[in-house]
């Protein structure tokens, strides 16, 4: 089949479960790394595939490119069939591939690429490191790419403390319109007293008329002893940043929330070793999340030492 007057956007390009697809998957890169190119067979099928995360691009039913993310954050087995290049079929496939990183937090990307696509992937972001090899008898070069998720406004499942959570954090404040409201027992440093955070909600106060930022702690002492960047700017906006304090509480037993305009919602475990999330449009989740938020606040009282800080 030609690609003569095809474009990428009749291209439809999804993930794929491998179980499900694996002979599709393993005839398009046969085609092209083994038949094409000369890759061994036993190098192109590294028994990791079934680890793996794969993409499949599709016109009209045919499948025409592909590529993988292994569980170590490394891109690979990009691949777009002879006769369909050159049309950004590869830009969606990586661009998916990177998506789909995103969703489960991965903080960097890597990949070997082929020496004459490294302007590809520049283009997408990657940059190079290290000096030139070669790989199943083909000059590769090795790429990284961060990801940066403080304007990210997608789903990340599988959050990872303190980062990607502390970017994401950012983002609620970046993105907020209305309220932002802040659950965490000692306003954990390493997420909220950063200078991008504290910056984001003084724009945030200063320029939405109905801004509101609400702040719930379990202690606020070793706030006040220590210091931290949004009670110094609740103490400078106080009819806007709001601060109170609930020692304990049945409903309550440490974890963090971060819920913006009603219908974004960040969360952490107590147990930050466990995966939290971020769904920035679940709006019945955010509902759910804020109204126990609300029991929270009201069962909350200013901390004297919060209230001394302010005068």
């Amino acid at each position: 089949m030609g690609a003569d007057g095809r474009a990428a956007e009749a291209c439809s390009v999804r993930a794929a479960r491998w179980h499900e697809e694996s002979s599709r998957l393993q005839a398009l890169r046969h085609e092209v790394f083994v038949l094409e190119q000369g890759v061994p067979v036993d190098i192109e099928q590294d028994g990791r595939d079934g680890e793996a995360a794969h993409v499949i691009a599709e016109l009209d039913g045919e499948a025409v490119g592909c590529g993988r993310l292994l569980v170590d954050g490394r891109i690979g087995r990009l691949a777009v069939r002879r006769g369909f290049r050159r049309l950004g079929i590869g830009r969606l496939l990586l661009d998916e591939l990177i998506r789909l990183a995103r969703r489960r937090g991965e903080r960097q990307l890597y990949l070997h690429a082929q020496e004459d696509a490294a302007d590809f992937y520049r283009r997408a972001g990657f940059d190079a490191e290290g000096e030139r090899f070669e790989e199943a008898g083909i000059a590769h070069i090795a790429m990284h790419r961060h990801l940066d998720y403080r304007e990210w406004n997608d789903t990340v499942l599988g959050l990872r403390y303190p980062s990607p959570a502390d970017e994401l954090v950012i983002a609620q404040a970046r993105l907020a319109r209305r309220e932002l409201a802040i659950l965490s027992p000692q306003l954990d440093h390493q997420l909220f007293d950063r200078r991008e955070l504290i910056s984001a909600c003084k724009l945030f106060a200063r320029n939405e008329r109905r801004a509101r930022v609400r702040v719930l702690v379990m202690d606020t002492l070793p706030l006040v002893r220590r210091g931290h960047g949004l009670l110094n700017l609740a103490r400078r906006l106080p009819s806007k940043l709001e601060l109170r304090c609930l020692p304990e509480h049945p409903d309550w037993d440490g974890d963090t929330l971060v819920l913006r305009d009603r219908d974004s919602v960040l969360a952490i475990p107590a147990a930050t070793r466990d995966p939290g999330f971020y769904r920035p449009a679940d709006r019945a989740r955010c509902q759910t999340a804020l109204g126990r938020f609300e029991d929270l606040w009201n069962a909350g009282s200013v901390d004297p030492e919060f209230r001394a800080l302010s005068l």
